[in-house]
């Protein structure tokens, strides 16, 4: 299982079913969960997440510059379909 820390995403399960979490904080193989649905959480075991969710961070953006290209004679697309 992934390393769970502070700030990541859960799907937890419990007697009334599952439920998505940001982790809070860990402590002796518990989380402490902020639930999405507002319904308080006491702290959850690690046996009882099913799913880890880590944020991908953003994208570099020196990867994503593309040098614009102008139209030349080379790019021109002949059509005509009479001739071979």
């Amino acid at each position: 299982m992934a390393e769970i820390v502070p700030g990541d995403i859960v799907l937890a399960r419990e007697s009334s079913g599952r439920f998505h979490a940001v982790v809070r904080g860990v402590r002796l193989g518990r989380l402490t969960v902020e639930r999405w649905d507002g319904r308080p959480s006491r702290p959850v075991p690690l046996r009882d997440v099913l799913e880890v969710f880590k944020p991908a961070g953003r994208p570099d953006a020196g990867g994503l510059a593309v040098e614009r290209l102008r139209p030349t004679a080379q790019m021109r697309l002949d059509l005509r379909a009479d001739e071979p």
